[in-house]
């Protein structure tokens, strides 16, 4: 297998020796779809031990009952990579005007006073969809 392959299955193998760290096995995130990007933000970025976003992840969307079997997982990541890749909050720019490739904007302090803040959590939420198997759009 290739160094990847062997990257992931030692982060997933550690993962269970982890869990010692808390009692709770998994990461909770509550979030309402009006506001994913920033109470996602929030919670993610209240995290000390990183380690801690290696767990199963358990999502919930405010005002809904459902149970967790990886749709409304997959749905968390698509509607966040949604947000966070949106050229409205001007962390990230079209390369051309008739191209949709992204690249980051130059200008994001001027969007974002805490640009790199929220570029250090979409590279937290990068690696959660990579351990997690999830994809993401961008």
């Amino acid at each position: 297998p290739g160094c990847f392959q062997k990257k992931i299955r030692s982060i997933t193998s550690s993962n269970v020796n982890n869990n010692k760290l808390d009692k709770r096995k998994f990461f909770e995130c509550s979030v309402s779809r009006a506001d994913v990007m920033d109470r996602s933000y929030e919670k993610i970025m209240s995290v000390e031990n990183v380690a801690l976003l290696r767990r199963k992840l358990c999502i919930r969307f405010h005002g809904e009952k459902g149970l967790d079997y990886g749709g409304v997982q997959r749905e968390w990541f698509f509607l966040l990579s949604r947000q966070m890749f949106n050229p409205a909050y001007g962390l990230f720019e079209y390369s051309a005007p008739d191209k949709y490739i992204l690249q980051i904007n130059p200008l994001s302090a001027t969007y974002q006073t805490n640009h790199i803040s929220f570029f250090r959590f979409i590279g937290r939420v990068c690696g959660m969809a990579i351990f997690h198997g999830q994809l993401i759009d961008g």
